[in-house]
């Protein structure tokens, strides 16, 4: 049947017809469940998703629901997507970027997206966003920051209370399986290893008070390298299309807690990415494999023999 369904909250006002079905059996690889229960198909949420952002509504909640059900449209999903209907990471960023004048919270278990209006007064003040991967997100306070650093989290986003001096509103988006990001840069080859944290201010005023994030990432089992890596904390580069380190530290490896962590010192799309490890064998002795690991040349014959 054909039914008109909200693509945000109540309080919105856009609606679209899709042809539903009636839950609980909802194909999760090609619908999509809406919040009133009914299963839609995910390539008519995509385009009709993309077809609102880009007709620039200037309703934020709209904005921030339509962007949510984008990505969960995308996510697990066995139908091809129409190319025209695929968002770029320069117009999420826009989209992330334009929210202001609402606070909300939307949680998918393939996104968060957080838009909160900060009062520097507050006994509590909102610092950042984390995310379990394949669960959810929530809002990292300053009365639950301590939880969030010492669990599990596969994705999680914390601004110094320093640099959030003059900032009237926090705004947050991770994706969590972000495959619209995963191989953007073909001139650097590196390749993303993580959920992506796109994060985002509106000041007041023209206070340009120095930004310090710091950043936790594990890595996504479905982008494990299958190949000895060397990891880095990364931004998108929207002007040269690259991941670039610039700005932000070394990733250190958290046995602990099996992740990367990491700070920049400015707002962005962030994500770990990798580049294959460069080992240098001692050519003398020994003996480079097609893995990249060095083996004793006695050893690698022995290899050879064997294949």
């Amino acid at each position: 049947m054909t039914t008109s369904h909200p693509i945000a909250t109540p309080n919105s006002t856009a609606t679209t017809s899709f042809t539903s079905t009636t839950p609980p059996y909802c194909n999760e690889s090609s619908e999509l469940q809406l919040s009133n229960g009914s299963c839609v198909s995910k390539l008519d949420v995509q385009i009709y998703t993309v077809t609102l952002l880009r007709n620039r509504t200037s309703n934020a909640t709209v904005v921030a629901y339509a962007l949510s059900y984008y990505l969960s449209s995308l996510a697990n999903s066995n139908l091809s997507s129409n190319p025209n209907y695929i968002l770029s990471p320069v117009e999420i960023d826009g989209y992330v970027d334009s929210l202001s004048n609402i606070t909300l919270g939307i949680n998918t278990n393939t996104s968060f997206i957080m838009v909160q209006q900060l009062n520097q007064h507050s006994n509590i003040t909102t610092i950042g966003a984390t995310f379990t991967h394949g669960i959810g997100g929530q809002v990292v306070n300053t009365s639950n920051v301590d939880d969030v650093t010492n669990s599990f989290s596969s994705a999680a986003a914390i601004i110094s209370n320093q640099s959030l001096t003059g900032v009237t509103s926090l705004n947050m988006l991770i994706i969590d399986i972000p495959t619209t990001y995963k191989n953007l840069d073909t001139s650097s080859n590196r390749t993303l290893a993580s959920s992506v944290i796109i994060v985002a201010v509106q000041r007041n005023g023209s206070d340009l008070t120095p930004m310090n994030i710091s950043l936790y990432f594990q890595i996504l089992p479905e982008y494990q390298p299958t190949i000895e890596a060397d990891y880095f904390c990364s931004f998108y580069n929207t002007t040269n299309l690259i991941w670039s380190d610039s700005g932000c530290t070394k990733p250190q490896y958290n046995r602990i807690f099996n992740r990367y962590e990491c700070s920049c010192n400015h707002l962005s799309t962030f994500g770990l990415v990798w580049l294959p490890k460069i080992v240098i064998c001692n050519t003398s002795t020994d003996v480079q494999l097609s893995n990249g690991t060095c083996v004793s040349k006695s050893d690698g014959q022995v290899c050879l023999i064997e294949l």
